[in-house]
């Protein structure tokens, strides 16, 4: 008797579909919320990188056309270009450098960088053997290098992403002149 009280309850249990679907919800809605949160964020993690991307070459390509020697003004406002650009909340880091290639030594040569914020100041030795990061140059060609750095925080701090640093190594060629200077041009012999 107690056995088929308790099978009929159980089988009454099992058939009862009152009240599933909030049940349901409770346990869904948390799961959806944070895939809906993470997606969110490594879309914003992409979107953001793609906009600091473009704000490196836009100053990249803004250097490239010019045709006096810069100086520690123009260096300062392209850090500012760069943060409105890419509205960041704080000044991003920036390194702009001029190098040039050396065929019969089959090295690169720093003929000058500039840097503004947090990152380290390039100088002869860590530019020689670029051969791997600088594109193919022939003998006496400049290249424009900018690099940036800039702290991302995602709109969800919690998930699938933390606090990241997004930092581009963007290059052009000088367009209308044979170098780009800075505070005044130097004539160098290979």
């Amino acid at each position: 008797m107690l056995w088929s009280l308790l099978k009929s309850r159980l089988k009454a249990f099992r058939e009862e579909t009152g009240g599933t679907v909030s049940i349901e919800f409770i346990i869904m809605a948390p799961i959806i919320f944070w895939a809906y949160a993470s997606m969110f964020s490594w879309f914003d993690a992409y979107r953001q990188v793609g906009v600091h991307q473009k704000a490196a070459f836009t100053i990249a390509d803004m250097i490239s056309r010019e045709t006096t020697p810069l100086d520690g003004h123009y260096i300062h406002s392209s850090r500012r270009l760069v943060q409105f650009l890419t509205r960041a909340p704080t000044l991003p880091d920036i390194r702009i450098s001029v190098i040039r290639y050396s065929a019969s030594r089959d090295r690169f040569f720093l003929d000058w960088s500039q840097r503004r914020g947090g990152l380290v100041a390039l100088h002869q030795r860590d530019v020689r053997d670029w051969h791997d990061k600088l594109p193919t140059m022939v003998d006496g060609e400049r290249i424009i290098l900018v690099e940036t750095k800039m702290d991302y925080t995602p709109p969800f701090l919690w998930g699938l992403m933390e606090n990241h640093e997004l930092s581009t190594f963007v290059f052009a060629r000088p367009r209308f002149a044979p170098q780009v200077c800075f505070n005044y041009c130097r004539s160098y012999s290979y």
